[in-house]
């Protein structure tokens, strides 16, 4: 490892368990972030600043003055712009060590399979059951590792899933397959400290996964409740009806 990157990480290799070696990881890592709206933009600022090797991002969105007060990368020159494009201009003044790929798309059953075949850590930070459901089903054709968070109102959910393990639920078989009313923020509102924590909690354990420290929330529903200060964890198993897994 390099002096520079030695002083750049400094921090995070003085963790015990982390240290040079676990800082290596993170460096060789690859991920696959897909939304690059208020969950991922802070997903892509911290995994970036930790120092993962490469990132690709998925968005086809442009910036509107509505995101600014949520989606930590963006500000008012870069109202109408594409998200991926600004995401990246942002991320390398940061760290230009991390190498970023950017794809201008709309995420479908055709894109997704290839770009997740290629990365098997992949982050959903979509804000739709149809892009969920569409990412849960290719990641487990892949055996990838996927965590899934969203935020509205004063409330999150993150769910981490493991999908190359025999014994992981996968996304429909904790939500079910029931067509679900998509609420938007504009409709419903919701407060900008909530998509960062869950965004940071996203980060958090992707970098869990790549440094092989097996605590991350797998197979496990969580809910933060942040007006009732409230967290409701949920064991979930793997459901034999379910339509893409099968139970496993």
């Amino acid at each position: 490892m390099y002096e520079e990157q030695l002083l750049r990480y400094s921090r995070q290799i003085a963790l015990p368990e982390l240290d040079i070696e676990g800082q290596l990881k993170i460096i060789k890592s690859k991920v696959l972030i897909i939304g690059l709206g208020a969950l991922g933009s802070v997903v892509a600022n911290y995994l970036c600043r930790a120092g993962v090797g490469q990132l690709l991002l998925c968005d086809y969105d442009q910036i509107d003055i509505s995101n600014l007060h949520r989606q930590v990368l963006y500000k008012e020159s870069d109202v109408g712009k594409y998200k991926v494009d600004q995401t990246i201009k942002e991320l390398r003044s940061i760290n230009p060590e991390c190498s970023l790929v950017g794809v201008n798309k709309e995420a479908n059953n055709s894109n997704l399979e290839e770009l997740i075949s290629q990365n098997d850590l992949v982050v959903d930070a979509t804000d739709n059951f149809a892009s969920r459901y569409a990412i849960n089903t290719i990641c487990y054709s892949n055996k990838a590792f996927l965590v899934s968070g969203s935020a509205l109102g004063w409330s999150g959910q993150i769910t981490v899933l493991n999908l190359g393990d025999s014994l992981s639920p996968c996304y429909e078989c904790i939500f079910g397959v029931d067509e679900k009313e998509d609420l938007s923020c504009s409709e419903a509102g919701v407060l900008a400290p909530v998509t960062g924590i869950i965004g940071s909690i996203q980060a958090l354990e992707i970098l869990k996964k790549i440094l092989k420290i097996e605590t991350y929330r797998e197979g496990v529903l969580t809910n933060f409740d942040f007006l009732k200060g409230e967290t409701q964890t949920i064991q979930i198993k793997s459901d034999p009806r379910c339509g893409t897994c099968g139970g496993k």
